[in-house]
């Protein structure tokens, strides 16, 4: 699922796969199992149950993309998005069921034991909240053909608690670009990597892109005019912080880069601070 030319492909990899191990199983097997015969541990395998819901059978599961949330020397959190084909009893219907998830999937590895990078845990999910009513940019969103949203996205505007600034900006992008929402919140790691400090994601103010009119961040990052028009546009429709592959602000604050932000765009709005191309 990495392409080679990523930042520590390695650690993507280790992710995916134990998702992928975790989550493809048939009727008397379960997630346990088939991550146990894989070689993880029972404490670490445990927080993998969330794959497998009550009376599900089987499970299909496909990785849609995976993002880095943060990279440290024995450390990492990787934002893994996939597509779940699920089987249940033949009574229940729809027999086959589909769902989409993100799950924050955090990494380690001793550097002085030349050890591999292998998954420590998987994070369990957190909640905006239960649903107030949508704004008119909400449901603009909700509806908008030309922003390409992950079902844990669609669930987080539903429930009316992300930021309206933060939704009229997406609209705002959306008159001159597509593009495909990675997460928000619901899986995405809720601190800022690796400090304890609370993300804008965690409350709602922030917004993570994966692909941009059809080409994703990841497979041209340098070189792509589009992404560095895209983080231009986000800051001139009021983004107070605006995180990609290239910094557009040298030393100053506002727009930020690094090995974290080189697969994707982030977009998000800090109470208080000034649109990042003015900061």
């Amino acid at each position: 699922m990495p392409t080679a030319g990523e930042v520590m492909p390695e650690i993507k990899r280790a992710a995916t796969s134990f998702l992928e191990a975790g989550g493809n199983w048939s009727e008397g097997g379960g997630v346990l199992d088939s991550l146990r015969t894989a070689g993880v541990s029972l404490e670490v395998a445990a927080t993998a149950a969330l794959l497998q819901p009550d009376e599900a059978l089987a499970s299909t599961l496909r990785v849609v993309y995976p993002q880095y949330a943060g990279i440290g020397p024995e450390s990492a959190a990787v934002i893994v998005l996939f597509d779940q084909l699920l089987q249940r009893p033949t009574l229940a219907q729809p027999a086959e069921t589909t769902r989409q998830m993100a799950l924050d999937i955090r990494l380690k590895r001793d550097i002085a034991a030349g050890a591999a990078w292998t998954v420590e845990k998987i994070n369990p999910l957190t909640s905006l909240g239960s649903p107030v009513p949508l704004t008119a940019a909400a449901s603009s969103v909700l509806s908008n053909p030309r922003i390409t949203l992950s079902e844990p996205a669609r669930l987080d505007i539903g429930t009316g608690r992300i930021n309206n600034n933060v939704l009229q900006i997406m609209l705002g992008l959306a008159d001159r670009f597509t593009y495909a929402v990675q997460v928000m919140h619901t899986g995405h790691i809720q601190t800022v990597f690796p400090h304890p400090r609370l993300s804008n994601h965690a409350v709602g103010r922030a917004v993570d892109i994966r692909e941009i009119n059809g080409r994703r961040v990841v497979d041209d990052p340098f070189n792509n005019p589009t992404i560095s028009e895209f983080v231009t546009a986000a800051a001139l429709l009021g983004a107070t912080e605006v995180g990609g592959p290239t910094d557009l602000n040298g030393d100053r604050p506002g727009f930020f880069t690094d090995d974290v932000h080189s697969d994707h765009v982030h977009v998000g709005i800090t109470p208080g601070d000034a649109p990042a191309h003015l900061r």
